[in-house]
């Protein structure tokens, strides 16, 4: 990725700002939720959000998704009907443009409510009407079903829950971890769990591999590397990594 969009994310994290830093205890399948302290900094609050969608009405993060995202996303999830999870749904305009390609079956969240009636003024009363949900929610406690969704599409929201914990990285790779295995149990078995980092690539990679060794949970089938489907796109010009698990 360019110098100067790692070192946007690295100073603002404008866009997907959804870790709830209340103690939080959750069970899942695939674990319980321990507590945890505050961070040092200000990215893991509530306030420090609201105010940032307020001031920026639409962002994409890292790429767009016509001819950038979408061909390596629609190649692993061809079936516009699924049910995609979207965490961190923001001022993000990339995902409106995701819905208007046919993937109307969306649900998103985001944490902070500003963030949340971004989005809603970004997609329209008229999208809004055919949106499956989209709420207020906590990434490492989620409000949704076992085995909801057939797909996850991340842009920078685990990197951002990452960057979160400060500099505190036991507490921030805690917190990832805890995100993760909540995707995992979400995703269907066989779901795509589609994550597009740049800032923290190795700390993704590391808490899917824990969980991975915990629970057997995910196959991962793109790991960085240069990828060019079929129709020609090569991943090198998405400005960001795309590292790709399946649900088992």
């Amino acid at each position: 990725m360019s110098t100067s969009l790692l070192l946007l994310l690295l100073l603002s994290i404008q866009c997907h700002g959804w870790l709830s830093l209340k103690t939080c205890h959750h069970p899942t399948r695939l674990g319980e939720v321990s507590s945890f302290k505050e961070p040092d900094n200000e990215f893991g609050n509530k306030n420090f959000w609201d105010k940032k969608y307020t001031e920026e009405s639409e962002f994409s993060w890292y790429c767009g998704w016509s001819e950038e995202l979408e061909p390596f996303f629609s190649e692993l999830v061809p079936d516009t009907s699924s049910k995609v999870l979207i965490p961190g749904i923001g001022n993000d305009g990339c995902i409106r443009d995701m819905f208007d390609n046919g993937y109307t079956h969306l649900s998103a969240f985001d944490y902070a409510p500003e963030g949340v009636e971004c989005a809603k003024r970004l997609f329209g009363p008229s999208r809004m009407k055919l949106m499956d949900d989209m709420r207020v929610a906590d990434a490492r406690s989620l409000p949704y079903d076992d085995e909801t969704y057939d797909a996850v599409l991340d842009k920078g929201t685990l990197d951002s829950i990452y960057l979160s914990g400060g500099s505190d990285k036991d507490l921030a790779s805690e917190h990832l971890g805890m995100a993760v295995k909540e995707l995992a149990r979400v995703l269907k078995r066989g779901g795509i769990a589609f994550c597009v980092t740049a800032a923290c690539v190795e700390h993704v990679q590391n808490s899917f591999d824990k969980c991975n060794e915990e629970q057997r949970c995910w196959k991962q089938i793109r790991d960085g590397s240069i990828h060019i489907t079929d129709d020609g796109y090569t991943s090198n010009n998405v400005d960001a990594t795309m590292l790709v698990w399946e649900r088992v």
